[in-house]
């Protein structure tokens, strides 16, 4: 089915006191007054767009017949705040406040909320999963699960000791001075030289630039942000990852550790010969589609 199946929403809400937009899919079939349906809010990942890439997967759930909301985070994209900051704490707010603002959507069955995310909005996904209940279904596909161990593990031991000790530098300087330092976002993970590359983000498209560039304090915070410490409070609500085999971005041993050290009932869907990017309909549609499709079977089998 094609677009003609859906409808979608410029919507807005409020988090950490500013205002987040967001993208509200709903079937198209969708009427006032029909009983409350089951919905998704769905996370982008560390360029913290709402519809670049990860775009595909709201509509996908919409045409399944769900509610999907897709969020920038706050600093990216038309949502306000603050330019090159990333937090992954203020980006859980986000996706808690998401939720709540579900809550007051029509149409919306709140006792009946799951959450999806890839890449970064992985972990923020198994981070927001762990410590509100109201999320009662997790899919996280190519996610990271612990920031200071994916950053080393994309990096030579060389190459990962000067870095660290960059950031323990720049961080020291910073509270002396009250100065930051900004760093380009593909000098934090490396971009696969084999993928496709993702659409160009511009304002007359997508009403605003993408973020290349965040404060070095922006690292620190991915350093101690570890989902992998608290999947296991997420137990017994249902939990499906995604790693992909060739993923060069968050390589699939991250996702298989964290996915052992989740609770049941859980799933781990391997994408064979599939790359980081591979997940999102534009670089690859047969991976998409297997992704797509788990996904649904998933919010479809437990929400």
């Amino acid at each position: 089915m094609g677009d003609a199946a859906i409808t979608n929403d410029d919507v807005a809400y409020y988090s950490n006191g500013l205002k987040i937009a967001a993208h509200l899919y709903r079937p198209a079939d969708w009427k006032a007054g029909d009983r409350p349906r089951p919905a998704v809010v769905c996370l982008t990942g560390y360029s913290g767009r709402k519809n670049i890439a990860t775009v595909d997967i709201p509509r996908r759930l919409a045409r399944e017949g769900f509610i999907a909301l897709a969020p920038d985070y706050q600093g990216y994209g038309e949502a306000e705040g603050e330019r090159g900051r990333h937090r992954p704490l203020e980006q859980a707010q986000n996706t808690y406040d998401a939720v709540t603002y579900l809550e007051t959507v029509e149409g919306v069955d709140a006792g009946r909320v799951g959450v999806y995310g890839s890449s970064f909005g992985g972990a923020n996904a198994v981070w927001a999963a762990a410590f509100d209940p109201r999320l009662k279904v997790v899919v996280s596909a190519v996610g990271v699960t612990n920031g200071e161990r994916w950053l080393r593990s994309v990096r030579s031991a060389y190459d990962w000791y000067k870095f660290r000790d960059f950031v323990r530098e720049e961080a020291r300087r910073r509270v002396l001075t009250g100065e930051k330092t900004m760093i380009y976002r593909y000098d934090i993970y490396p971009t696969d030289p084999d993928a496709v590359d993702k659409p160009t983000m511009t304002v007359e498209e997508h009403g605003a630039e993408d973020v290349t560039h965040v404060d070095v304090e922006s690292v620190e915070a991915c350093f101690r942000y570890k989902p992998d410490w608290v999947v296991d409070r997420i137990s017994p609500r249902p939990v499906l990852f995604v790693a992909a085999e060739y993923d060069s971005i968050v390589p699939p041993e991250e996702i298989e550790a964290t996915y052992e050290r989740c609770g049941e009932p859980k799933k781990l869907v391997r994408l064979p010969g599939a790359r980081h990017n591979q997940v999102y309909e534009f670089s690859n549609t047969e991976h998409f589609e297997t992704v797509a499709s788990e996904a649904a079977q998933w919010f479809r089998k437990y929400l």
